[in-house]
């Protein structure tokens, strides 16, 4: 380890308890503005350099290995002199370097070298010590290889992306350092850190680039990024329920959710009735609130043209977007876990191809070398594909939430596109189209990229995942979601704002105490964070009384994410 590097909140890496949390900590930047640094367990470095003995005698004896002392892919047949062995390594991940596109953002590039660097240190791989500690004094110094977006197939691995992340260990290919986007050669980063770039040996180029760390990594994130959206998108709904006066039955009555049997369903259904305890805006008939619109409609006032509302039945039940939110997002929860546990497993899984176990690990009875298909994408692959499903899910439901919260034929008597004098203004209008437009666009998104397979390397390769497709494309789900997620907070704090001020106007009060009608405590306190995050000062008023320009309250709503992430995981967890 550089003594010139930090040691802050380090993490012990011994190739089998790598851990989501601990790939968000080496990746991204916490409060005081630091990664996590990283430690190579002294267990795993002795099991890195048995097995790279083991195959340095195993070359040496002229033995045919797969990838060390043959060529690659359809060229397997092809015998390599044991004098070009190293220089074979080499020379594939030189070849392999062809990706296109913007490069991977740092976020991305610091987890896939985490995770590429755990698996090495399980001791299946045959990569000599001096390499994991150079991949490690990358991470800690914060250089950081610049990898193309795009190139992968999923199988073998990520290729190509990860001949890119290897590149700047011989001293080739380019990088960034810290925060600096400016690019340089490799060799000048090495050098700007004090470190020296090293020289491949036997089978570590293979080691390398053959593996799944850029599908674990975006999978990695994605898991990360979804469970604080869900959570957030459950107080958005929880913000839309309280402005409809939702009914709480669907939410609040427990038996209704063990009877289907559903954990999903069931945790969601909890953090609802969590958000919402103590809210009397909850279960609000409308008889109730058309007295109050009729009250108003006796003098000139913002809700006389309400009246449509006294013409309605009563009735028993909500719509769909916000009675089965427990169901919708229950679902998305339960995919979510499927899809957690699998990229779990996957960060401290051995994925390169051949594969090295010594005698006595894993009830191994002698040392072998064994091809396999580790590097196969499929199983990371499809259920981010179930990922991006669950995700877009989140995000169709939220918007119906949107649309049936601006539309005065369901919003129980508030005007049309929560603003008053609609015609002459538009309000939320728009907003609602553009929350429609992510969702559409997710559509497209969504289908399968595992559903595709194009063959390779002559048809040896015949059979590829696009698992790191998928993954990109669940990321960019989520960006699409996120910006729905915001654009239903500000119309969820509209439609309070409306309702409570035509509350107030009617004087309307609730139960024997006669009391005026209250938001839940959490609900209540998220209004506030929205109230401040808006500046209600700028305009006099705390919510939209005429049109103004609102795409910046939505792009502030995003940059406060992180506050109301924080927010809402004081109440759910």
């Amino acid at each position: 380890m550089k003594k010139n590097v930090k040691q802050t909140n380090p993490i012990i890496l011994d190739g089998f308890a790598l851990t989501i949390s601990d790939v968000i900590r080496i990746a991204t930047k916490s409060n005081n503005g630091n990664y996590a640094q990283v430690i190579p367990a002294k267990s795993a470095l002795r099991a890195v350099q048995a097995c790279a003995e083991f195959i340095r005698k195993k070359a040496e004896s002229g033995e045919v290995i797969y990838g060390v002392t043959t060529g690659f892919g359809s060229r397997a047949d092809t015998a390599i002199e044991i004098d070009h062995a190293k220089e074979l390594q080499e020379n594939l991940l030189r070849s392999h370097a062809t990706g296109v596109g913007e490069p991977l953002p740092v976020t991305v590039v610091r987890a896939m070298m985490v995770i590429r660097l755990n698996t090495l240190l399980q001791g299946h791989s045959g990569v000599q010590v001096k390499t994991v500690e150079l991949l490690r004094d990358l991470l800690n110094n914060e250089i950081h290889p610049v990898v193309p977006s795009q190139g992968s197939v999923g199988a073998s691995g990520d290729l190509c992306p990860l001949s890119h992340l290897a590149l700047p260990l011989i001293g080739e290919g380019e990088v960034t350092i810290g925060d600096d986007m400016t690019i340089f050669p490799a060799r000048i980063g090495l050098k700007r850190k004090k470190l020296q770039p090293i020289q491949l040996s036997y089978k570590e180029g293979i080691a390398l680039n053959n593996g799944t760390a850029l599908m674990t990594a975006l999978g990695a994130l994605a898991v990360h990024e979804t469970k604080q959206l869900l959570q957030l998108a459950t107080l958005s709904s929880a913000l839309i329920f309280e402005a409809l006066c939702a009914r709480s039955d669907s939410y609040a009555y427990e038996p209704i959710h063990s009877v289907r049997k559903h954990d999903g369903q069931i945790h969601i259904a909890k953090w609802l009735r969590t958000l919402l305890q103590g809210s009397s805006h909850i279960d609000i008939q409308q008889s109730d609130i058309l007295a109050c619109i009729t009250e108003h409609n006796k003098s000139e006032s913002p809700w006389k043209d309400m009246q449509k509302f006294a013409e309605k039945k009563f009735k028993p039940q909500d719509a769909y977007s916000i009675r089965c939110v427990p169901q919708v997002f229950g679902a998305a929860y339960a995919a979510l876990k499927h899809v957690e546990e699998t990229v779990s497993n996957e960060l401290n899984a051995a994925v390169d191809n051949p594969l090295i176990f010594l005698k006595g690990l894993h009830g191994v009875a002698w040392d072998r070398v064994v091809s396999g298909g580790n590097f196969h994408g499929e199983p990371i692959g499809m259920p981010l594909d179930y990922l991006k499903l669950a995700v877009a899910e989140i995000g169709s439901i939220v918007e119906r939430q949107i649309n049936k919260l601006v539309d005065s034929n369901t919003n129980d008597g508030l005007p049309s596109f929560l603003v008053n004098g609609s015609g002459l203004n538009s309000g939320l209008m728009i907003a609602q189209y553009v929350a429609a437009s992510l969702v559409s666009e997710n559509k497209v998104l969504v289908h399968p990229a595992t559903a595709d397979s194009i063959p390779t390397c002559e048809n040896t390769e015949d059979h590829v995942s696009m698992g790191p497709i998928a993954g990109r494309q669940a990321l960019e789900i989520i960006e699409n979601v996120k910006k729905v997620v915001a654009i239903a907070i500000l119309t969820g704090y509209q439609g309070v704002a409306m309702r409570k001020e035509q509350f107030s106007k009617c004087n309307i009060r609730l139960g024997k105490k006669k009391t005026p009608p209250r938001l839940a405590p959490a609900t209540a306190k998220f209004y506030h964070e929205i109230e401040g995050c808006l500046g209600k000062s700028k305009h006099g008023k705390d919510w939209l009384s005429k049109d103004r320009y609102l795409s910046p309250e939505i792009g502030e709503i995003l940059r406060a994410f992180p506050r109301f992430y924080e927010f809402v995981g004081k109440y759910l967890g």
